[in-house]
């Protein structure tokens, strides 16, 4: 049995059904527990720290997954890494963890989600998104400054996922996929939508295959 300690509140989560979706697909004999710590600043709170002890004291292996985020949000890769070390040494407590995009870059989970849409034939959605970010920042203000606030990567690919469509067999028709989607479950293991194959979430599938039990 592992622990896998995620970042989101709860089940209901792109977060969650993501992850899921690449471990059913390439790990489906692994026995899986989620903890939701509801945000990356409850990992060393009491409960997790207690949790973290108790299943490597009855043989539970445990592993941490969080974003690096970016620097412009005040963290990035070094800064997450450091801090993630630094509390493992102040609570004398160790487990594995994989900091997302690559366990080496700034980013986040969103940024493979992106990766794993990015491809032939759904990039030219991405080819329009683009368009309309550009479009966005051109409108001004009189001073000069952006009326539009630019979505970030999450809302990127929400969008992505919103604005497709899937053959309804009983209304024999094209149908929204957000009629599909529910509680953050964008169909992740839906192939013509989403690719798990793609080279971005290699390093991910290494520190599973290393960590999961």
């Amino acid at each position: 049995m592992t622990k896998i300690f995620i970042e989101a509140k709860n089940n209901k989560t792109s977060e969650y059904h993501f992850l899921q979706a690449i471990i059913a697909k390439f790990f489906p004999y692994v026995k899986a527990e989620y903890i939701f710590m509801d945000g990356i600043g409850n990992l060393y709170n009491e409960t997790n720290i207690n949790q973290i002890k108790l299943a490597q004291e009855t043989g539970e292996r445990v592993i941490v997954l969080v974003d690096a985020d970016t620097v412009a949000k005040g963290y990035g890769y070094n800064k997450r890494k450091k801090e993630i070390e630094e509390g493992m040494a102040t609570n004398s407590i160790s487990f594995s963890y994989f900091i997302y995009p690559n366990n080496n870059d700034n980013g986040d989970v969103e940024t493979l989600m992106e990766a794993a849409a990015l491809y032939a034939p759904n990039k030219v959605f991405f080819d329009c998104y683009n368009d309309y970010e550009i479009c966005l920042r051109g409108v001004k203000d009189d001073n000069g400054e952006s009326i539009y606030n630019i979505p970030n990567l999450k809302g990127k690919v929400y969008a992505y996922a919103a604005a497709q469509t899937i053959y309804d067999t009983q209304q024999k028709q094209r149908i929204p996929l957000i009629k599909k989607m529910s509680g953050g479950n964008w169909l992740f293991d839906n192939k013509d939508y989403w690719n798990l194959d793609v080279e971005a979430l290699q390093p991910l599938k290494d520190f599973l295959k290393e960590n999961l039990k």
